[in-house]
């Protein structure tokens, strides 16, 4: 439904740091989708007797950021109190220039010229282009927002974002240039179960645990709104509980998440493979948190420019009585969730309303609202990341020389989960892959040696062992004797060989131990057996030193896993606690709610039995009243008589 409005608009570009106002009766369109996580936006504006070198054509033609701000405020009664304006501020991603000559005036040529532009908040036009493939380890998500946040403001409500972890890794800027950070950031909310909240007000996100119930509602007038148009909207129930399942062989779970909606024998399944308690404790707390309901929402259209502030994230109260008894959501807090408005001048013209700040609207005006106590976040679609993300390392062992091959584990006692640690060069981190047989059967033990080329899986919280890269140094045998090796030992001066390859074609199998000077060697070769012992001259013994390198890298190790292990139980035990409360608050208040509406519509079907009971006695009433005057009629005529 449209209406006509007399509006004030606040208009201003910044284009490579130098800023334009534009009156507001000058913007001939403006329409805005504002939602609770960001807007897309579109304006157009005349401007009048541009020069071909005037400061806003030049610099609009440049490829310079485009920052725009623009207000939009009734033009209201001296006797109303206005509530704050509209504020969209964003950025251009798109601009369109045309122009209608006006010919010559005080002897140079000029033109009226009809700007438009797209744009939308800071978030959705530079983090969608933003690509980024990084890895971190012990870092915070909040710092990893911080370094990637750009000019965006960002404020944070989430102990999730304050807990350092061990691997974080983006794997953002892969062939596939669909997924975006803006992507990721959206993503990591969602299978947090975070929110986020953009605030056009004050150009601001908020990345919180849960929404804000802050803040004072506003009544709202329902003669400002059209009562024919106002939706009622029953989002359906979700019918499925959970089970979060952990294939672990030595110990396997399945924990069963209820919700009292879900129908039965219908789940959501979640597979883990973590031989960590906590982790898995960790997640049974988040897929708890996610079986919420969404609570009913109102949409409303206007019929007048509101009164009170409408944007995403105020609170309003449809409350008085020229709203509908009936109608559902009355007298209670709903949040505005969601903004449509678009406005189209009423005087058309390039030269119409040129330095006016005000001008008469043809306006469409329509709000999302949803219950203050509803705690499922929304989000708009995104595509989640590609994991994992495949790149070279080195295997890292500590002490003795570079071109050693000497192994090293550092094992959790807690937890008895062992781990290699492997440096990635391309950006200098070290990061703790498991220890595990990988491609063998337990029949062997073969550990990565150091500085073993290996390719890993990096995921965004975790890494994995993908695949060994190269032969170690004198392992790969020449092709003419097409032989297999198998080298043992530490490095060439401390090893054992065993060897098996072709010479004039016959099979030859050769058994080397070699400890500096010392060499032993058993060879089996046609028609021939041959065992040999020597000591060669002059070779210097094998040193005595021991190196304690590995047992302090191991021990350090250790106490690592063991202070994260502590935390990550204390983080879990904390995470469930407030779960738990937060859970028991939110049912208690839908209980609430739920009281108060049946206790409503108990008063009103009470009030409205006593209306038609009251109602019957009045007829009756009426029914006997004709009796009585026609009884005093006769009576007066009676009277009359006798005078």
């Amino acid at each position: 439904m449209a209406f006509q409005e007399k509006l004030k608009l606040e208009f201003s570009l910044t284009i490579g740091g130098e800023s334009f106002s534009i009156p507001g009766g000058q913007v001939k369109h403006f329409a805005v989708r504002l939602a609770n996580h960001g807007f897309t936006a579109s304006v157009s504006f005349w401007t009048a007797l541009e020069k071909a070198d005037a400061p806003l054509f030049v610099a609009f033609k440049k490829n310079d950021l485009i920052q725009v701000r623009l207000s939009v405020a009734g033009v209201y009664p001296t006797e109303v109190t206005p509530p704050g304006p509209l504020v969209v501020q964003g950025l251009v991603r798109a601009r369109s220039l045309a122009g209608l000559s006006h010919g010559p005036h005080e002897g140079e040529e000029r033109a009226f010229r009809l700007y438009s532009l797209e744009f939308a908040d800071p978030a959705q036009v530079l983090w969608r282009q933003h690509r980024p493939t990084e890895l971190h380890t012990q870092k915070k998500l909040v710092d990893l927002l911080d370094a990637h946040k750009g000019p965006l403001t960002l404020s944070y409500d989430w102990d999730v974002l304050q807990a350092e972890q061990p691997l974080l890794c983006l794997a953002l800027g892969s062939d596939d240039r669909r997924t975006s950070f803006y992507d990721f950031v959206l993503w990591f909310v969602h299978t947090r179960n975070g929110v986020w909240t953009y605030d056009s007000q004050q150009d601001q996100y908020v990345l919180s645990d849960s929404k804000s119930s802050s803040g004072r509602a506003a009544v709202l007038d329902s003669r400002e709104v059209e009562r024919m148009d106002v939706q009622v909207q029953l989002p359906a129930p979700i019918r499925h509980g959970a089970r979060v399942l952990n294939a672990l062989a030595n110990g396997p779970t399945a924990v069963a998440l209820a919700q009292d909606q879900a129908a039965q024998g219908i789940s959501h399944d979640v597979l883990l493979r973590t031989p960590i308690a906590s982790e898995a404790e960790q997640r049974q707390t988040l897929e708890k948190s996610r079986l919420k309901l969404r609570q009913r929402r109102l949409q409303v259209t206007f019929q007048q420019f509101p009164t009170v502030a409408v944007h995403p994230g105020a609170l309003l109260r449809l409350q008085g009585f020229h709203w509908l008894p009936d109608l559902r959501g009355t007298g209670e807090d709903l949040r505005v969730l969601a903004l449509d408005l678009e406005l189209r001048a009423l005087r058309q013209g390039p030269y119409d309303e040129q330095q006016s700040p005000d001008a008469g609207y043809s306006l469409e005006m329509s709000a999302l609202l949803e219950q203050k106590t509803d705690p499922v976040p929304t989000l708009p679609a995104y595509r989640a990341p590609r994991y994992p993300l495949y790149v070279e390392g080195k295997v890292h062992s500590p002490g003795g020389q570079e071109t050693d091959r000497s192994w090293f584990v550092v094992e959790d006692d807690k937890t008895s989960v062992s781990n290699y640690r492997v440096t990635v060069p391309l950006w200098n981190k070290t990061v703790s892959v498991p220890a595990q047989p990988h491609f063998f059967s337990g029949h062997f033990y073969f550990p990565p040696y150091k500085n073993e080329r290996v390719l890993l899986a990096l995921h965004f919280d975790r890494a994995e062992l993908h695949r060994f890269l190269d032969w170690g140094e004198t392992v790969r045998l020449p092709q003419d004797g097409q032989g297999d090796q198998m080298l043992l030992g530490k490095n060439k001066t401390s090893q054992t060989a065993i060897t098996h390859d072709y010479q004039e074609a016959n099979p030859v199998w050769n058994l080397q131990r070699v400890s500096a000077g010392d060499t032993q060697t058993v060879r089996i070769s046609e028609g021939n057996l041959l065992i040999k012992v020597e000591e060669k001259q002059g070779v210097a013994p094998a040193s005595s030193t021991y190196d304690v390198t590995p047992q302090v890298e191991a021990a350090k190790g250790d106490l690592a896993l063991g202070v994260g292990g502590a935390i990550g139980e204390t983080t879990t035990a904390y995470q469930g606690a407030v779960a738990n409360v937060k859970g028991r608050i939110e049912a208690a208040t839908t209980e609430t709610v739920a009281a108060l509406e049946s206790a409503r519509a108990e008063v009103k079907a009470k009030v409205s039995a006593a209306k038609a009971a009251l109602s019957g006695a009045l007829s009756g009433m009426s029914g006997k009243a004709a009796p009585l005057s026609s009884a005093a009629a006769e009576a007066k005529v009676a009277l009359g008589k006798l005078r």
